[in-house]
């Protein structure tokens, strides 16, 4: 068929068939393809629900009544981790930064989330059950538990750290 003979139909369907090769081609080749099954299956954490989750007491920069649960990895090394925050009804969280990427999941409850080194209304959020957030590394964030208090799911690679605005807000500094 000589080329000004060719069809809008056939010329339509020759584009698509390009295009969708132009796009899924290089998907196919971008992730590697897993060929062995992990050889320790151990490794892997299942938590089938909520009551088994193991509570202790959060370490002392968290305000106090504050509990904490690590679900999987060790936040004192390198690699991923995840970890669970109650907060006690109204606690409050000052300013503060963390050394990682942080990806926060409220579970149950309200908080108040704020952005930046100061709380300042404008960067509230009220986030409840499901809302998420992610904090790029070093950005300052603040958050407040509403009446019921909070549960909050915490990922990221550690190791983790977290260091407040104000050192005076620190409630390792404050006794708590």
């Amino acid at each position: 068929m000589p080329p000004c003979n060719i069809s809008k139909k056939y010329f339509a369907s020759s584009a698509l068939l390009l295009c969708t090769t132009l796009i899924v081609t290089p998907l196919a080749h971008s992730a590697p393809v897993p060929t062995e099954i992990a050889s320790d299956q151990s490794a892997a954490t299942i938590i089938p629900s909520s009551d088994a989750v193991k509570w202790q007491p959060a370490p002392v920069m968290f305000p106090h009544g504050t509990k904490m649960a690590v679900l999987t990895g060790d936040t004192s090394k390198p690699g991923p981790f995840t970890l669970r925050v109650m907060m006690p009804a109204g606690s409050f969280i000052p300013p503060h930064t963390h050394n990682l990427d942080e990806m926060l999941t409220v579970i149950s409850g309200n908080i108040q989330h704020f952005v930046g080194q100061n709380i300042d209304a404008t960067q509230q959020r009220t986030l409840g059950p499901g809302g998420f957030v992610h904090l790029p590394v070093n950005v300052p964030h603040a958050i407040k538990a509403g009446r019921q208090g909070a549960v909050l799911q915490v990922s990221g690679t550690g190791p983790f750290s977290m260091a407040y605005v104000n050192p005076q807000d620190d409630p390792r500094n404050t006794g708590r």
